[in-house]
């Protein structure tokens, strides 16, 4: 679930409470009404068809919520990695090879992973981590990437093989040096409970033709 949904979900239950206080007072009020001529006072029965819309959308929140099984092979990522790293600096040029490690551990009650990198990048340390779910409302995968050689968040949106062992994310970048938006494609591959690969397809400088920038191999550390 979206921070806001979730934000909106906690002010719901403080609200339910106070709307139902409210509720049982007017209906005290007003307990000799009868606008229906059933025998029910009409607080009382606004107070009963609020409570019952609440009731309904209360569960139809806490379903939303719920890890379900894509949250479940996520769960599968967690554990420690070493990471054979091939990155391609542009369309053409011979990879250049690091390694590192990543830490993976799912939060939030199961319903993210949040993994974090350390290696190095251009002969410097580098350090990065990644916020990855699946949102039950909108039915995509997401990742979020963050690193110490910047100061902006990347984000890309996706759906995953009906097999489940390939998961394709896109989004898009502002290039500093062209001031233009770049397309990407983040595609996880998994060879095994104990291996998958990462591949970063970026778009070259006019933005049209694709190219691996990046090759990442993750096994696990046992």
């Amino acid at each position: 679930m979206s921070r806001w949904k979730s934000v909106r979900l906690v002010l719901g239950l403080l609200a339910a409470g106070s709307i139902a206080a409210a509720a049982y007072a007017l209906a005290g009020d007003d307990a000799k009404k009868d606008v229906k001529g059933d025998g029910k006072p009409a607080a009382a029965q606004a107070a009963a068809s609020d409570k019952a819309d609440q009731a309904k959308e209360m569960e139809a929140w806490m379903a939303l919520a719920k890890p379900g099984k894509e949250h479940e092979a996520m769960k599968k990522m967690e554990g420690e990695y070493d990471v054979e790293v091939e990155v391609v600096m542009q369309p053409g040029a011979p990879p250049v090879k690091s390694t590192g490690k990543q830490m993976s551990k799912m939060m939030m009650g199961g319903r993210y992973l949040h993994s974090d990198y350390t290696g190095e990048m251009m002969g410097m340390p580098f350090h990065g981590a990644s916020l990855t779910g699946y949102d039950n409302a909108t039915q995509k995968h997401f990742s979020a990437w963050i690193d110490d050689m910047g100061t902006g968040i990347m984000l890309a949106k996706g759906t995953a093989s009906p097999d489940g062992k390939v998961v394709t994310l896109k989004g898009e970048y502002d290039d500093p040096m062209t001031n233009q938006k770049h397309k990407y494609r983040w595609v996880t591959t998994f060879v095994s409970d104990d291996k998958y690969t990462f591949d970063w397809l970026d778009t070259d400088k006019d933005g049209k033709n694709e190219y691996r920038m990046l090759h990442n191999t993750y096994t696990r550390v046992k």
